[in-house]
């Protein structure tokens, strides 16, 4: 390994299953580099939804201490002797969902370089860090739904992490959009990015806006965000349309008689990678990171990520 590379580094991790509380940051080694990996010196690391999920109960199989933290970005320091998609001081993102080396809530996180990206040209290494699970979250289910030119398409949830992505690859792709987003605050985001028509999904008459914007029925729905409210919307989804929702939303969503409902995963690979950086690369693109955190700062962001907000929360690793 490189000399300049120190053998440890700070991280968050836990010691065991819990709260918040459990959260601490820690001195560490630096992960050891397997052949087929690459080294990122961390710069900015996504704050997941499901991250408490894994705080308080895992996947079964981990071991301690655990670092969390499934997307992020930074610069690679060192690779594997068998990589060959990279090289030091490369600007990437990656995905480290359940890596048994940790995530990138650290100064330094090991990858596979198939769980790693360039960065596109349009958006910053900050944006970046939040980037991967979304993206690629949201174009699994745009390809699901076979979005393409003039469909009417509704993407509840679309002031969310996952779902202000999807807004603007779905724009990208040529769909008629309206977005269901929460609070004022998300309807601003989602009308700024792009939506044909936008509306807060807390509000009373859903189904009313859904019948306007698609007198004849939706062509498709993208659910990232689901309640009991919100299922009459969902029924405006006309027969031989599609509904897609990522496994773990709750509750699942329900269609009429005629229409495929599928759950879905956003799975990593070089050719998702690059069908995803494509799409952005196509013009001007925006990653909401609405607040950043210091490691030090872990349990309190676990508690702000299950409250109300908008885009994505991150912790900046590198000032």
């Amino acid at each position: 390994m490189n000399p300049t590379i120190p053998k440890t580094m700070k991280a968050v991790v836990i010691d065991k299953f819990g709260g918040p509380e459990v959260l601490k940051v820690a001195t560490i080694p630096v992960p050891k580099l397997g052949e087929h990996e690459v080294l990122i010196r961390v710069d900015t690391a996504g704050i997941g939804v499901w991250d408490p999920w894994l705080r308080a109960q895992g996947m079964g199989g981990e071991s301690f201490p655990l670092v969390l933290g499934s997307d992020g970005s930074g610069t690679i320091v060192a690779c594997g002797s068998k990589v060959k998609r990279f090289k030091a001081d490369d600007h990437v993102y990656g995905f480290a969902f359940g890596s048994p080396k940790g995530g990138f809530y650290a100064e330094y996180a090991a990858i596979s370089e198939e769980a790693a990206s360039p960065i596109p040209v349009n958006i910053s290494i900050q944006e970046a860090g939040v980037l991967m699970a979304s993206g690629l979250t949201a174009l699994a289910g745009l390809e699901k739904l076979n979005v393409g030119e003039e469909c009417a398409l509704m993407i509840l949830g679309a002031s969310g992490g996952v779902g202000h992505v999807a807004l603007q690859l779905a724009k990208r792709l040529g769909a008629r959009l309206l977005a269901v987003a929460s609070g004022k605050d998300g309807v601003e985001l989602a009308t700024r990015l792009g939506a044909d028509r936008a509306v807060n999904g807390h509000a009373a008459g859903i189904e009313e806006t859904v019948r306007d914007f698609a007198p004849e029925g939706l062509d498709a729905a993208l659910v990232f965000a689901s309640s009991e409210n919100l299922m009459g919307a969902l029924k405006k989804v006309k027969k031989g349309g599609g509904i897609a929702y990522p496994n773990g939303v709750e509750p699942k969503p329900k269609g009429s008689p005629g229409v495929n409902v599928q759950a879905f995963d956003g799975t990593p690979s070089a050719n998702a990678f690059k069908r995803l950086n494509d799409l952005i690369a196509k013009g001007s693109f925006h990653v909401e990171i609405s607040r950043t955190y210091k490691l030090e700062e872990a349990a309190q962001a676990h508690r702000d990520v299950l409250k109300h907000h908008i885009g994505k929360l991150a912790f900046r690793i590198q000032d």
